[in-house]
């Protein structure tokens, strides 16, 4: 194993000819956030078929969020600015689900779900850097079957996998038991969470940094403790929310590049209603 310009690398091996992956669990988009490298390696053997090279953590959804507004929103809400939100008052929610908020700005939509997703996987990212991360032990072991791919990439990142907050323990050639998750994440989605990490890892790519193996597992924690669409939140818990999302790093985007907010500003208000 080596790394592409010093930054550290995990191979993740071929699996031809060791069966196919009958999972039809699907993944999620790579995360993006600003990550530091770290002097660390993986100690992969030297068997693997891949090439040295890394591509280095994909930052351009974060970094790019105003052209994610523009390309994937048809309404005529200006784009907003990280500092614009500091003080944002939640008056109510549209469907359970956008929270709906004003300031001098003037008036904001707030997807609940995808803005507490960016708060907690910044807080996962700072205490796995800290390593403090949480875990909360199941009541019951959950033991799963993992296809032949999602064996090899396990046993691989394994050591990780325990640091962000995961106790799996093997219990026979395909199955292991699941006994802690990261704190947050429902019992019952702790299967759904392993098996959407590790197909996450693409065996065909020839290496992933360790930031960027960090940062998938924080993104996928994150959007399953995450706050869920179509459920009621009290004034207090709107509250602590926005302030939680104007004190992060990229509070306009969320892990995987979708906006968190959309502003209606006063003069877009007073034309709509031909007051200019």
């Amino acid at each position: 194993m080596s790394g592409n310009g010093g930054v550290p690398t995990v191979l993740i091996p071929s699996v031809e000819g060791i069966g196919s992956d009958d999972s039809a669990e699907s993944s999620l988009p790579p995360a993006s956030a600003p990550l530091r490298p770290v002097a660390q390696r993986f100690p992969f053997g030297a068997g693997s078929r891949f090439g040295p090279g890394a591509a280095p953590p994909d930052e351009s959804a974060t970094a790019n969020w105003a052209e994610n507004f523009s390309r994937t929103s048809e309404v005529p809400a200006s784009l907003p600015r990280p500092e614009q939100i500091a003080d944002l008052k939640p008056l109510g929610q549209v469907s359970a689900s956008f929270i709906v908020a004003v300031n001098g700005e003037g008036l904001w939509l707030v997807d609940q779900h995808v803005a507490h997703e960016r708060v907690l996987f910044e807080q996962h990212l700072e205490a796995r850097r800290a390593g403090k991360v949480e875990a909360q032990r199941l009541l019951m072991p959950m033991v799963i079957e993992l296809a032949p791919r999602q064996l090899v990439i396990y046993e691989k990142i394994g050591e990780e996998l325990a640091a962000n907050g995961f106790e799996i323990e093997p219990i026979g050639p395909k199955s292991v038991a699941i006994q802690a998750v990261p704190a947050g994440v429902a019992a019952s989605d702790a299967e759904h969470l392993l098996r959407e990490i590790l197909e996450g890892l693409d065996p065909e790519n020839a290496a992933i940094s360790i930031d960027t193996l960090r940062s998938k597992i924080a993104a996928s924690t994150a959007c399953h403790a995450a706050i869920k669409v179509n459920m009621p939140l009290e004034q207090t818990k709107m509250e602590w929310l926005l302030a939680a999302l104007a004190k992060t790093d990229c509070p306009m985007s969320c892990p995987h590049g979708r906006p968190v907010v959309l502003r209606y500003s006063v003069r877009e208000i007073e034309k709509a209603f031909h007051r200019i």
